[in-house]
């Protein structure tokens, strides 16, 4: 099979496959977890925006919602567990242990402490909104049977479980459950965890000991809104990004460079639709991207990466791509007169709009 129907069938079964923003297919909730949320003591924070944020965050795909089987759901009494926004004083004295600085869990009461709700603390490093959705993923993460955990290695991501309103341990601030922690949690309440399309390829490609290395960011949306991205911090830097129409592929190393210098997807190539894949000669590597005319970038030790595209990546192909007489591309795509130009290891590849994409080879 040659590489161009490879890709089209890679792109296909991503399609078919993935439908869902940041989860993989929708399901159905294998578990409802009901909670009550309510105010005790003097407190400032709003309890009808609290209540916004708490169900904005349990009801996140990545979080404890496990990508949808586990709901939660607010009701006005008799539920599982008690969300409390808490004065100070109030969490203090709940139970030996709890301290009036910080928020606790107490059996099936989750106190929010109100002045870390409004104040967050100085460790954390990303802002009011995020501390408010990290501080009640924490607590809930308690109640849902998961202890305090370490820093692994500083540089990446924190657990969720770690605490971060103390200290980031060398790691960074975090608000989502990592993959560990979602599984933990879903060992404790009996359910799956449908994992989001990254998530998925991510798994396969072996997690924090694979060649990606471990998260430095949690899953977010790409700034154009149409996919989603998280970044690793193997391989000089890496990522998995996903759209709907390409599904989840991985770029790392000197091909993820190179993309990230021509402004990442919203550049000319568009979303990887490949993940590094090894040329058929052995000596080089390359993802393809969705540009609507084609777009790759190849690599080799000795002619770095660079990207090759339209009209004359098309006419490369047609020359048997890198194992042809042009052999790997030397440079990017580049303005000259009346066109464009693309400089390869024999010769280079001349588009103007009069005669289209014309091969010189090098006299050598």
């Amino acid at each position: 099979m040659n590489r161009y129907a490879t890709t089209v069938l890679a792109a296909l079964i991503a399609i078919a496959t993935v439908l869902v923003p940041g989860a993989s297919t929708a399901q159905a909730a294998e578990r409802t977890i009901t909670y009550t949320v309510s105010t005790r003591g003097s407190v400032a924070g709003d309890l009808g925006h609290f209540s916004a944020v708490a169900a904005d965050t349990l009801t996140d795909n990545r979080g404890w919602s496990l990508g949808g089987t586990l709901a939660f759901q607010q009701v006005p009494s008799g539920a599982d567990f008690d969300l409390v926004l808490a004065s100070p004083a109030v969490v203090g004295n709940a139970a030996p242990g709890c301290s009036s600085t910080w928020s606790c869990r107490v059996e099936r009461t989750v106190y929010i402490n109100d002045e870390r709700w409004r104040l967050a603390t100085s460790s954390w490093s990303f802002g009011l909104p995020l501390y408010q959705q990290y501080v009640i993923l924490h607590e809930v993460g308690h109640w849902l049977g998961l202890g305090h955990r370490d820093c692994p290695t500083g540089g990446q991501t924190a657990p969720v479980m770690q605490q971060q309103s103390i200290s980031l341990q060398g790691c960074l601030a975090n608000v989502w459950p990592l993959i560990a922690e979602r599984e933990q949690a879903a060992r404790t309440q009996g359910v799956s965890v449908n994992w989001s399309a990254i998530e998925q390829v991510y798994r396969a490609l072996g997690q924090a000991g694979g060649l990606l290395g471990p998260p430095v960011t949690w899953e977010l949306s790409t700034p154009d809104e149409v996919g989603r991205y998280q970044h690793y911090a193997g391989q000089g830097g890496a990522s998995i990004y996903w759209t709907p129409g390409t599904g989840a592929h991985e770029v790392y190393g000197a091909i993820r460079n190179r993309w990230a210098e021509l402004d990442w997807e919203q550049g000319p190539m568009g979303y990887p639709i490949t993940g590094e894949r090894a040329t058929p000669d052995g000596v080089g590597r390359y993802n393809h991207f969705s540009r609507p005319s084609g777009a790759s970038i190849y690599w080799t030790p000795s002619t770095g990466a660079h990207e090759v595209y339209g009209a004359i990546r098309n006419r490369w192909a047609k020359l048997d791509w890198e194992q042809g007489p042009l052999g790997y591309p030397v440079s990017g795509e580049y303005d000259v007169e009346g066109g464009r130009r693309s400089d390869f290891q024999g010769g280079s590849i001349v588009w103007d709009r009069a005669t289209g994409s014309t091969e010189v080879l090098s006299a050598d």
